[in-house]
């Protein structure tokens, strides 16, 4: 005798725990602003191409804050990763830390063939992290 297949169904998804949810949170308000100052970036140094010099003074400082940044949003996203068993976000996170470091080496060393790239597909990475917390795969959905 077979039993009846319930393929419509989703199967129950399974309850995060508070350490899960604070983490969630945690990760959602440093992934933001995070965002927000890697999207700073070409802005910046695009006014300081039209003629304000001032621009690039902001360019680099944000530049160095980032490191700082990406290292404590990497802390963040390791925590969050191994409590709900995201291991691509602890990767991630991580890789975030040492690129941004990268990131800034090359711009300081003006390898601009590598750093302008380099910012593009970090840009589109810090805005990735700080939509995917707001996810139904974050708050414990799908895996």
């Amino acid at each position: 005798m077979t039993t009846p297949a319930l393929a419509p169904f989703a199967p129950p998804t399974p309850r995060r725990s508070g350490l899960h949810t604070a983490l969630l949170w945690i990760t959602r308000l440093v992934m933001l602003p995070q965002a927000i100052a890697f999207v700073l970036q070409p802005i910046s140094i695009g006014s300081f191409l039209q003629g304000t010099w001032a621009a690039l003074d902001v360019h680099l400082v944000t530049g160095g804050i980032l490191v700082l940044v990406t290292w404590v949003t990497g802390v963040c996203g390791l925590a969050l990763g191994v409590v709900g068993r995201h291991w691509w976000l602890v990767a991630t996170s991580i890789a975030l830390g040492f690129l941004t470091t990268a990131q800034v080496a090359l711009g300081s060393t003006r390898v601009l063939v590598l750093h302008i790239p380099l910012g593009v597909a970090l840009v589109a990475l810090a805005l990735w992290l700080a939509v995917w917390p707001w996810t139904r795969g974050a708050k414990g959905g799908r895996q």
